[in-house]
């Protein structure tokens, strides 16, 4: 019994730290405009989800999917 509640318990933690690891992952992003790869930097946790989901907007009100890390 206290083999597989150790078992479940190191699950969590695990399971918790790998999620914490992405959060904190960064990539290098961009967007095609015209054809042209337009390199926005390197955008890391809430910023990078948000900006995949999002997409770049740019001054004219344009709005552009990015892709971020390697394609």
């Amino acid at each position: 019994m206290k083999k597989s509640i150790s078992l479940v318990a190191l699950a969590l933690v695990a399971s918790s730290f790998l999620s914490s690891c992405k959060k904190n992952q960064c990539e290098t992003c961009d967007y095609y405009k015209g054809g042209v790869d337009t390199e926005l930097g390197e955008y890391c946790g809430d910023d990078l989800d948000n900006i995949e989901k999002n997409g770049y907007t740019d001054s004219t009100g344009t709005t552009y999917e990015v892709h971020c890390g390697a394609h």
